[in-house]
Order: C-alpha cells, then sequence, then structure tokens
C-alpha cells in the first residue's frame, strides 16, 4: 500500500487530502509526552484512524552517530517509547521502529546490535521491535519488523516490511517521506470497535469547507462523505453525537442536521451553527 511518514502534526485536512492521494498508511513519531513537536497527538491518532488510514510508529530522539548507541540507551528509549504508546492506547503487539538515521558502516554495527538488544529488553515483548535505516543496517540487526531507507543503501534492497523510496516531497500541503508499506508491517489499524464522541457527515463533497469548519468547532472531530450510494459510514452511525451537513436525515438517535432545500440553505444553517 502507498504511505507516507512526515514530522509534521496533521490536521484534518491534511488527513483527508492524504486520502484522496491514495495514502493508506502514515508514520509518525512517539513523544507528545517528550514535548517533542513532532510527534503523534491524540487529537490525530482520531483523525487518521477515522479517515480509515493505519498509522506505523517510529521513535527517534538522536541516532545520528555511531556514539548514541548502547545497550542502556536502547533499553531507556524503549521504556519511553512504551511510556509513549500506553498513553496513545496503542494495541499489544503494534511494531515501535527505532532509527538508526545516519550511514551507519560496517564497524559500527556491534554497538549498533547492543542498543537494539537494550530495545528489545526494554519492550519486554509488549510491542514489536522495528528497525529503521540503511541496507547495511537491515542485514546486520535482528529485529521483528525491517523499515528499509533508500538512502545509503546504494540502489541495495533487503526484505523489508515498509521501503522509504523518496524523501521530502510536498503532498497534502506538509512535507512528507514516500513509503511502500506491507499489510504485515505491525500497523496500528482502527478497532471496529472504536467509537467516536463526535462525527460530521458531508452529503457531497461540495459541503467540504462548511463541513471542515464544524469539524474544527467540535475539536477536529472526524469527518465523512457519504458514499455514492448514500449509505452512511458505520464509525459515523457509531459516533455518540452525529453532524449531519448539506444532507437528509440518517436515523442517528443524537443527530444535529445542517441543511437545507439547497447549498445555499446549508450554508446558511451552519453559519448559525459556528454562531
Amino acid at each position: 500500500m502507498n504511505g507516507i511518514d512526515c514530522a509534521t502534526r496533521l490536521n484534518l485536512i491534511n488527513v483527508q487530502n492524504l486520502k484522496i492521494a491514495g495514502i493508506l498508511a502514515v508514520g509518525r513519531y512517539l513523544g507528545y509526552k517528550q514535548g517533542w513537536a513532532k510527534s503523534l497527538t491524540p487529537d490525530e491518532v482520531r483523525l487518521i484512524q477515522a479517515a480509515g488510514l493505519a498509522i506505523f510508529l517510529i521513535w527517534e530522539s538522536n541516532p545520528i552517530r555511531k556514539s548514541y548507541f548502547s545497550y542502556a540507551q536502547g533499553a531507556a528509549d524503549a521504556k519511553k517509547a512504551v511510556m509513549e504508546a500506553e498513553f496513545l492506547n496503542v494495541p499489544n503487539g503494534t511494531a515501535i521502529y527505532f532509527a538508526v538515521d545516519y550511514d551507519a558502516q560496517a564497524g559500527d554495527m556491534i554497538t549498533i546490535q547492543d542498543y537494539f538488544n537494550g530495545v528489545k529488553d526494554g519492550l519486554g515483548g509488549q510491542f514489536l521491535t522495528g528497525v529503521y535505516g540503511s541496507y547495511a543496517v537491515m542485514k546486520a540487526i535482528q529485529a521483528d519488523k525491517y523499515f528499509q531507507t533508500y538512502a545509503w543503501s546504494n540502489g541495495q534492497k533487503a526484505p523489508n516490511h515498509i521501503y522509504q523510496y523518496n524523501n521530502n516531497i510536498y503532498l497534502a500541503s506538509v512535507f512528507v517521506d514516500q513509503d511502500y508499506v506491507n499489510e504485515d508491517a505491525g500497523l496500528w489499524k482502527r478497532s471496529d470497535n472504536m467509537s467516536l464522541d463526535i462525527a460530521v457527515l458531508l452529503y457531497t463533497k461540495e459541503d467540504f469547507w462548511a463541513g471542515n469548519d464544524v469539524a474544527v468547532k467540535n475539536g477536529n472531530c472526524a469527518l465523512f462523505v457519504r458514499p455514492s450510494d448514500h449509505s452512511v459510514p458505520k464509525a459515523a452511525m457509531s459516533a455518540a453525537t452525529l453532524i449531519v451537513v448539506g444532507g437528509p436525515t440518517t436515523g442517528h438517535p443524537k443527530e444535529v442536521l445542517l441543511s437545507g432545500n439547497d447549498k445555499y440553505d446549508t450554508v446558511a444553517a451552519v453559519k448559525k451553527y459556528l454562531g
């Protein structure tokens, strides 16, 4: 499947445009409780998963030289990553990819192996050990899941679960790295049992901007577009409150209907709702 990873916090419009562009998996960094600006937030998780996109998780502090790596550093990073994952309610068994973000040489690999031994022990089997790095790193490190970058790989490709094939591409108003992502990459997918507090349902794509304003007013809540058969997505119907923009009633038990005889009536209803 097509995927991206990025160090930018995504909003509702970013997520919707990524989905329109055919992206099915999004890689984001753990570190919200560390205060890292690049880190995945609880609101992002809801937006990404409500859009039906999978998440793959990355841990990266400053792994850009050999001196960073040791058993103790690996164990410490893993324990922080577990704390972050538990804060976000990440399911056990999801992969966390720990980065080797430089052109590691053969003489560095023993030290890096020690680091990943520490990572594995620190994760304690709660989460899968993932490794991100070059072809040489993929070949040298024993892990559960592999995330290879084309960078520093000299055209060589090892067996992997995620392959990063392009960097710093502007897509959906953010700079991203582009990835091929396999289904078996230890992804965090939306549970069918996940329920939303509030969802916004658009009757047509023409109502997007009005609906987006409604979603923003409700804390960037999940935004759905009704399919061409006019069915209502299950995740929308399972929300505690469903706000319908531009269409007929859905029969939801707690529905807010913002519509009228035409698109001008819909805009007026939305404007009144927004106050």
